[in-house]
């Protein structure tokens, strides 16, 4: 290979490279619509168990706040697949530990009751698998998603030290940290 050979890779490398991104980009729709969820879920969860709220009004918010956000899902979900060619490594790894972390707090909220017995626990262990999420966006460049991340981390913290007010704080934390985070995404466009 002569030198003009070599520079025409280096340049074609150096091509390459500046099109990539290590950069993490997400759809910041996803995490205003789970965010809400979760929030109205914890809302509703801590109001019917102060008696603020009748019991049969926390199952049906509990049921259309998790139909919608499954309806949301499979869409975004199709999208997702029809642009799959345009994913990044990153992004695909991204998914991987999003349903990772939400399907191991699923299992452990449904497997281990003696453990995660009370309301307050599955809250508090909803809001953590939220926080690996956003600090494994965090870790790829994205600063909003460690401020979500620190948002729902502090939330979890100050929730453990004031249990009379711990649901309302977890569900504070996930509006500000999760959805925030999210409505923070889309407003920053990039």
């Amino acid at each position: 290979m002569d030198a003009s050979e070599a520079r025409e890779h280096i340049e074609m490398v150096e091509r390459i490279v500046a099109h990539s991104s290590r950069r993490l980009q997400v759809g910041g729709e996803f995490f205003v619509v789970w965010g809400v969820v979760g929030a109205v879920i914890d809302g509703m969860i801590t109001a019917a168990e102060a008696g603020l709220v009748p019991a049969l009004a926390f199952y049906i918010s509990y049921g259309v706040a998790i139909a919608a956000g499954i309806a949301f899902s499979i869409a975004r979900a199709r999208y997702y697949r029809r642009c799959s060619d345009r994913m990044s490594w990153v992004e695909r790894q991204y998914l991987n530990v999003l349903w990772l972390a939400i399907s191991l707090a699923f299992i452990a909220m449904l497997t281990m009751t003696h453990i995660f017995n009370s309301f307050i626990s599955q809250m508090a262990l909803w809001s953590f698998a939220e926080t690996i999420v956003l600090f494994y966006i965090a870790m790829h460049g994205n600063r909003r998603a460690q401020v979500g991340g620190i948002i729902l981390l502090a939330s979890l913290i100050t929730a453990n030290f004031t249990l009379a007010y711990a649901g309302w704080i977890l569900a504070a934390g996930v509006l500000a940290g999760y959805a925030g985070f999210g409505a923070a995404e889309l407003i920053a466009g990039d």
